[in-house]
Order: structure tokens, then sequence, then C-alpha cells
């Protein structure tokens, strides 16, 4: 048992079992851990305590190999803690894609000229970090955490930091364009790129699929549908339709450029 909890400590998973001489025969879970195995016992003779190995799939790990996507949720759950209890509209008109001003009662959005014009030209991206209930802000974080660690696991924080500035122009502007009002925001014109980006990849290059599962692609093009529908209302959904197929186009249109299919190893 000493030595067994000493191979465990190294991170070496292995059964010890009885052989027919009378002694014990070591069977290793995986026999690419053969080296680490033979240096975990080498050091067990010699009497050096093996330190406990970091595990690659706990929670922290992961965290520290995803620093874009964990910044990126923080944000939003930020900006929107902000929006919710903080600062209230004042956080809206200032993340929102153009600026708004107050006519007759009603909060008016001006043209998109005024954004640019102005210098403002972070609200061509802020709108994605503000969500409307604690709802929309826990799904989206869910998609962006389960296809965002696909994407930047495998490709590297600098692609996805790409991939999400451009989804986040192309989606809020479709949003904008189709329906003049900047009184919209959230991640899920990203998420959607996220989805098109990693289902076009993973057929261009099957080699290097990152395994999105065809059954997620169709809950999330299903989800999308039903917000074009007129049922949606009926239940209560107030869906940015023009910003999902806005981000869904983007993803795609981001998975023809000529990316190397080598994984990110960091």
């Amino acid at each position: 048992m000493p030595l067994s909890r000493h191979l465990w400590r190294a991170r070496i998973g292995h059964r010890i079992l009885p052989d027919e001489q009378g002694g014990h025969a070591f069977w290793l879970l995986d026999p690419a851990q053969l080296d680490a195995f033979n240096q975990a016992m080498q050091a067990w003779q010699q009497g050096v305590e093996v330190k406990p190995a970091a595990n690659p799939q706990s929670l922290t790990a992961r965290l520290r190999r995803l620093p874009l996507t964990v910044t990126l949720m923080l944000l939003a759950l930020l900006v929107t803690l902000a929006f919710e209890y903080l600062l209230g509209p004042v956080v809206f008109l200032l993340v929102s894609f153009t600026p708004m001003q107050f006519e007759a009662g009603q909060v008016i959005s001006l043209p998109l000229m005024e954004t640019l014009s102005s210098g403002q030209w972070w609200r061509l991206i802020t709108p994605i970090f503000i969500h409307f209930g604690w709802m929309h802000l826990v799904f989206n974080l869910l998609w962006v955490w389960v296809l965002g660690e696909m994407i930047e696991k495998n490709h590297g924080s600098l692609r996805l930091i790409l991939l999400v500035v451009f989804a986040a122009l192309v989606s809020n502007s479709a949003q904008f364009l189709f329906n003049g009002s900047s009184q919209f925001g959230g991640l899920s014109g990203v998420i959607y790129a996220y989805l098109g980006y990693i289902w076009l990849w993973d057929r261009r290059h099957p080699q290097a699929a990152l395994g999105l599962s065809n059954g997620l692609v169709i809950f999330m093009l299903g989800w999308m549908l039903l917000g074009m529908t007129s049922f949606s209302g009926s239940l209560g959904l107030n869906m940015a339709n023009e910003a999902h197929l806005g981000g869904l186009l983007a993803g795609l249109a981001f998975a023809l450029w000529p990316w190397s299919t080598k994984r990110n190893n960091t």
C-alpha cells in the first residue's frame, strides 16, 4: 500500500496483482507512462518522496489553459452585475452599439456614423458583454465555456481572440443594421460563430477535428430557428436573431481561412 500511494501521488494509474510465482505484477493503465513508472520506482528505492503531480483535468489547471475564455466570461459577469445592481442604465448607455439619447420620453439609438465619427470604436464590440437577466447570462456562459474551451485548448488564445472580435463585429452590425436599434446585447452571436467555426473546421480537417457532436449542432441550429418563428414570442423569448445568424456566418467564414492544423501545446 505505501508503494501504491507513492505511485498514485506521481499520477501513475496502475494495479498491483499477485502473480503465479507468489510475487506481484504491476499493470499500468497507460503504457505510455512506463518511463514515468521506472523513475517513480527508482525514487522509491532511493527513499525519495514524490510530490503530488498536478492533475491536468483539475478545474484550476483547465482555467490556466484558457485565459481568454475565462477573461471573456468574467467581463460578461462583471458588466452584467454592474448593469443589474450598481449603475443600471448607465452601463447600458456605455456599452451599446451606438450612443443613445432620450426624445419625448423614448430612448432613441443614434446612427452608426455617430459611433465611428466620435471615436467610440469600443461600442462595435462591447454589446457582447451585457446580458439581460441571469438566465440569459448563465445560458451564454455555459456555451462560451464548452465551445470556447474546444477552440482555445486546441488552436490557442490568439486565434480565439481574432474569432471573438470578428464575430462581435459581424453579429453586432447585423443586429443593428436589420433593426436600427442598439437595444441588444449578449454573447450569443459569438457563440454561434464558435459553432460555425468548429463545425466547418471538423469537416475541412477531419484528421485534426475538435470533435463537435452532431446532436449539439442540431440543438443550437434548432434553437436559432425557433427564435425566428412567432412561436418564440408566445414563449416569452426575445432573441437577437440577426446576431445569431450573423455570428454563424462569421464563424463559417473564419474557418475558411487557411489556418494551421497544428494543435496548440501550451
